[in-house]
């Protein structure tokens, strides 16, 4: 999927957003997003620091994100949940992000839910 610069900044941020709900980021969350941003074509470097800064650093905008289209907005939330689910816990905190960007791209909070279900995830 070919999205501009500025889009591809606030897909990144916006699983920053998401990992930083729960209050913790896992092995696994942070491996997945150094992955992500290598997709993204993110400087790994860039990528470390972000995770590694993220906890503590205020500047991270946690407005809902709308993307220019669906497909990308699509793209984003199913990339956020197999993030979400990388600690094994589909957090309420990461649930309801996810849901709110779901909202301000035009799809129901319930279509969340319904990814989540068909993919095997559950809320624990």
């Amino acid at each position: 999927m070919q999205i501009n610069l500025t889009e591809r900044g606030d897909y990144y941020r916006g699983l920053l957003v998401l990992i930083r709900r729960d209050g913790s980021i896992s092995e696994q969350e942070r491996e997945l997003m150094l992955k992500i941003g290598q997709d993204l074509d993110f400087d790994r470097r860039f990528c470390e620091n972000a995770i590694d800064d993220l906890l503590k650093n205020p500047h991270i905008k946690a407005e809902p994100i709308q993307f220019s289209d669906r497909k990308t907005a699509k793209s984003f939330l199913q990339d956020a949940l197999r993030l979400a689910m990388a600690d094994g816990n589909l957090h309420p905190k990461e649930l309801s992000w996810l849901q709110t960007i779901a909202e301000a791209n035009g799809l129901d909070r319930s279509w969340i839910v319904l990814q989540a279900e068909k993919s095997g995830m559950r809320d624990r």
